[in-house]
C-alpha cells in the first residue's frame, strides 16, 4: 500500500461497480398498484421523503400501500425494491486487484436493502471494500458534510484520496471537500487513467 500514490481509493456503487436501471424498477412497483398509478406516480410518492439518510424503507411500502394500493408483502417488495439491480462482474474483478496493493473505499448513496442485495449478490466481497454508506452515515453525497465524514471516520486526507462517481454533481461535491475526483467512464478508461497515475493495478 505504501507504494500508492493515493491515500485510498474511493468508488461509488452505482453507475460503477453496480447497474441500475430506476425505470426498471418504477414500473415494477406501479405493476402492483392500482391499475391507475404509473411509475411517475410513485416516483412522485419516493420523492416526497430524502430514503438514503436512514429512513427506513418500510415506510415506503407502507406510504405505497396506502397511497397505491400496492399488493404485496413486505418480502415481495424487497425482491421488488432491488429488481432493477445487478453487480458488474468486471468491475467487482478490478476492485478486487486495486485492493491488493491499494486501500480501496466505497462511498455510496444507498439504503440498508439494497446494500444488502449487491453485498449478497457480490458474494460478500463488495463488503470487504470499507464501505461507507449515506443510510449509515446520515448523509448523501453531494453535500460537502457527506464527504468530510466519510474522511473523517475513514482518517483519510481527502487532498491524498481519490474519489470516482458516474454523477458530475457528486463529483463536484468531493472537490469541494478536498477530494481529488473524476466522472468515471467505464472500466478501460478507469484502468488507463490509474495506470497513469502511477497506481498498482494489483
Amino acid at each position: 500500500m505504501s507504494s500508492s500514490p493515493f491515500q485510498a481509493l474511493v468508488f461509488d456503487l452505482g453507475g460503477v461497480v453496480v447497474e441500475h436501471d430506476n425505470a426498471v424498477l418504477f414500473e415494477r412497483l406501479a405493476s402492483r398498484c392500482h391499475p391507475s398509478w404509473t411509475p411517475e406516480e410513485v416516483v412522485g410518492l419516493f420523492r416526497q421523503s430524502r430514503w438514503g439518510t436512514g429512513t427506513a424503507i418500510r415506510l415506503f411500502h407502507q406510504q405505497l400501500a396506502e397511497a397505491g394500493g400496492y399488493e404485496a408483502s413486505w418480502d415481495v417488495f424487497v425482491e421488488d425494491w432491488s429488481c432493477h439491480l445487478a453487480v458488474n462482474p468486471s468491475m467487482l474483478a478490478v476492485m478486487e486487484r486495486l485492493a491488493k496493493r491499494n486501500r480501496v473505499m466505497i462511498f455510496s448513496n444507498t439504503n440498508q436493502e439494497h446494500w444488502d442485495f449487491v453485498k449478497k449478490a457480490s458474494g460478500g466481497v463488495l463488503a470487504g471494500f470499507e464501505p461507507y454508506l449515506s443510510h449509515e452515515i446520515g448523509h448523501e453525497k453531494p453535500s460537502l458534510r457527506s464527504f468530510q465524514v466519510v474522511a473523517e471516520k475513514a482518517g483519510i486526507d481527502p487532498a491524498s484520496s481519490i474519489f470516482f462517481d458516474d454523477l458530475s454533481a457528486n463529483v463536484d461535491g468531493a472537490r469541494q471537500a478536498g477530494f481529488q475526483a473524476e466522472v468515471f467512464l467505464g472500466e478501460p478508461w478507469l484502468l488507463s487513467y490509474l495506470e497513469a497515475r502511477g497506481v498498482a493495478l494489483g
